[in-house]
């Protein structure tokens, strides 16, 4: 399969290279609310890095994290990736079957964060719209979903833009799902 590296109109999305290093720290800190150390941000980047070749000598879906740029600066300003989501699918309005509601499968997840001085131009919809093209395009995936909790309405705006439908947990089991985004395929 294809290598990530797609352009749209205003932004590169592409591998994450060593050079970004305090870029991606300044991302996880500011858009994810991590606390982890320079440190920590170092190894997960030598690890993302290896990963990507990983993936693609075994032929798998490209999971990871990908550096969104901007086209005229080539500044980093955000990270798009790919996860194996588990989503509880009978816990979900209705899909809830008589037994076994938490029976999961796993699924293609997509996320995102963009750094605060960026937020609300769009930039988030526009990478995540082309990573759901690429997945529909090159990995023929039957749908894609995006994970978020109740409070996290910039999210969900995110995720409609995307042409996403919105599940909601009526429950509190599991705690790590809350709302779910989900976009079937177009051929489905």
């Amino acid at each position: 399969m294809n290598r990530i590296d797609i352009q749209t109109d205003r932004l590169h999305v592409r591998y994450y290279e060593q050079k970004d290093l305090n870029s991606h720290h300044q991302i996880l800190q500011q858009a994810f609310e991590s606390d982890g150390t320079l440190a920590d941000t170092q190894s997960w980047l030598t690890w993302t890095i290896a990963n990507y070749q990983a993936l693609a000598k075994l032929y798998q879906p490209p999971y990871g994290d990908y550096a969104i740029t901007l086209k005229t600066t080539g500044d980093v300003i955000g990270s798009v990736g790919i996860v194996q989501s588990i989503v509880p699918w009978g816990v979900l309005e209705g899909q809830q079957p008589a037994e076994h509601h938490h029976l999961v499968s796993p699924e293609f997840g997509l996320y995102w964060g963009i750094l605060p001085d960026y937020q609300r131009q769009g930039y988030a919809s526009e990478a995540g719209r082309a990573i759901i093209d690429y997945l529909f395009n090159e990995w023929h995936v039957k749908q894609v979903v995006a994970t978020t909790d109740f409070e996290n309405l910039a999210s969900q705006k995110t995720m409609e833009k995307l042409g996403m439908t919105l599940l909601h947990n009526p429950t509190k089991e599991p705690f790590w799902c809350q709302v779910v985004g989900r976009l079937k395929h177009p051929k489905q």
